[in-house]
């Protein structure tokens, strides 16, 4: 019995791969429209966002999960921004949830109804050399249709209305 738990162990250890399950390199962010309101969640894995917020603002920055949402909160109003139509929404109520898989939340002020032009940048885990961030756009006007943020493209996506979406 033995020998056959050992075996099917050594057969099935090369699939077992613990960076998969909430990886820090590995992001995703989602812009979505609910109830009139325009939202904003990222969500990543803890070790992400403690290991930014320990390269911005030391080690020992902070002692607490509330002094670390704090930090996060912080970090994030430099390092995100969302534009439409050349103006800078401003985010409203930014909240964090705490976990393996941390997810920040915030509503979007002043989000035109009409939209003709649309940038985000997503810098928050610009400092991981490997990092990939998922954006989703499910916003009214705008191409619905995933785009990939990273090194190679300054972590930022535009979005421009002709006759046709060019992004």
């Amino acid at each position: 019995m033995k020998l056959k738990t050992s075996f099917c162990l050594l057969l099935f250890l090369p699939f077992l791969n613990p960076s998969f399950a909430h990886s820090p390199d590995l992001s995703s962010i989602m812009v979505y429209e609910q109830n009139g309101k325009t939202n904003l969640v990222i969500k990543s894995a803890l070790t992400a966002f403690e290991e930014e917020i320990k390269y911005h603002f030391g080690a020992n920055a902070y002692q607490t999960p509330e002094a670390f949402v704090e930090l996060l909160v912080l970090y994030f109003k430099k390092s995100c921004v969302v534009v439409s139509n050349q103006d800078t929404l401003q985010f409203i109520n930014p909240q964090i949830q705490l976990g393996h898989e941390t997810t920040l939340f915030c509503e979007l002020a002043n989000m035109p109804e009409q939209i003709d032009s649309f940038y985000i940048k997503n810098a928050l885990f610009r400092d991981m050399p490997n990092n990939l961030c998922e954006l989703i756009l499910h916003i009214n006007g705008l191409p619905q249709k995933q785009y990939i943020l990273d090194n190679r493209n300054n972590q930022e996506e535009s979005c421009i209305s002709n006759v046709h979406w060019v992004c």
